[in-house]
């Protein structure tokens, strides 16, 4: 009975070091190479659905990290053609009960599913850039068999 015993006790200390070394992994990784944020998804009451957390940006795909969270991978993924800005707001008293009062809201569209995103000046500006300068949705992708096709016979025609 005694040998069980220490057996759990040291899956469970094995298990418990394993949790703490994600967390500050994870921490020290997104502390070091992300924008922090607050956000929430809507619809949303009060101040009720605030999640503190980081934005990492790549590319045409923006990744946000939940503070609590010991997922080595982002919690959500955002696509940048996908994402689209509503509006901007100040904060409410209620939210400055928890958020600095130099931060912003941001209203995002995000295919279709809206969110709202506490930033400082610098990092709303950031982000209000990399959601401009995504390419057009309404490009279209060129099918160059179609192009050859069509440029050979319009030069037969000739």
């Amino acid at each position: 009975m005694a040998m069980e015993v220490r057996v759990i006790a040291s899956v469970i200390i094995a298990a418990a070091g394993v949790a703490a070394l994600l967390v500050l992994w994870r921490f020290f990784t997104l502390r070091s190479q992300g924008t922090p944020v607050i956000m929430r998804r809507l619809p949303a009451e009060g101040v009720h659905g605030w999640r503190h957390g980081m934005l990492r940006y790549r590319g045409m795909v923006l990744y946000y990290y939940k503070v609590r969270s010991l997922l080595p991978s982002p919690n959500m993924v955002f696509s940048r053609s996908d994402t689209q800005v509503v509006s901007r707001r100040r904060i409410t008293a209620g939210e400055a009960s928890f958020m600095e009062p130099y931060l912003s809201i941001l209203e995002l569209d995000i295919a279709g599913q809206h969110y709202e995103v506490a930033l400082d000046a610098h990092s709303e500006m950031a982000l209000t850039a990399w959601i401009e300068a995504a390419p057009s949705r309404q490009r279209v992708r060129t099918n160059l068999r179609a192009a050859r096709s069509y440029f050979r016979e319009s030069q037969g025609h000739q």
